[in-house]
């Protein structure tokens, strides 16, 4: 397609450029509506059984408490899983910490760094707006979670690549009790 082309292409009429007519744009939404609440709905039976094989040691009242918050405490990290609607995406959240007041500056410069070179690969960190605390991220589609183990890989990756991360102290994090 040339540029000419691509120009001429945005006064096609819709059935063209999507290769549909442009009554049935109604099924196609309908279609993605269903496969969104679908998505929703695989993830509401995910959750609670993920949270469950991981803190299967847990006094059950924990257990359900992580379930109604998505946060629970993992390998010595608290950790949040969530489904993101907007992008079908399934998000992991593990804190890292607070950085040291004195070196606020340093402590985003050496995280852009890590995120850049991929120093601790699968996480990407971030800072949480209301807390400041260090965030590392990582997420997947929902596509992709054939089943619980899934995630609970990927929740061992994340809080064992925090783990090395703390140990590292790349990082001045502020020490809590």
């Amino acid at each position: 397609m040339s540029l000419s082309d691509a120009h001429s292409s945005s006064t096609l009429p819709l059935e063209a450029l999507v290769g549909q007519p442009q009554d049935a744009m109604p099924d196609v939404m309908a279609h993605l509506a269903a496969a969104e609440v679908e998505s929703a709905q695989r993830f509401a039976a995910l959750m609670p059984r993920v949270v469950r094989k991981a803190l299967a040691d847990a006094d059950p009242a924990a257990v359900e408490q992580a379930i109604a918050d998505g946060g629970f405490v993992l390998n010595d990290s608290t950790v949040v899983m969530r489904h993101n609607t907007e992008n079908d995406q399934i998000e992991f959240f593990c804190d890292v910490g607070l950085p040291e007041p004195h070196a606020l500056e340093a402590s985003y410069r050496i995280a852009l760094e890590i995120n850049l070179c991929r120093t601790y690969p699968g996480i990407t960190l971030g800072v949480h707006p209301e807390s400041s605390r260090l965030v590392a991220t990582t997420s997947i589609h929902s596509l992709l979670v054939g089943d619980d183990e899934v995630c609970l890989n990927v929740l061992e990756l994340l809080t064992r690549q925090v783990g090395l991360l703390r140990d590292s102290q790349a990082i001045p994090l502020q020490v809590e009790v």
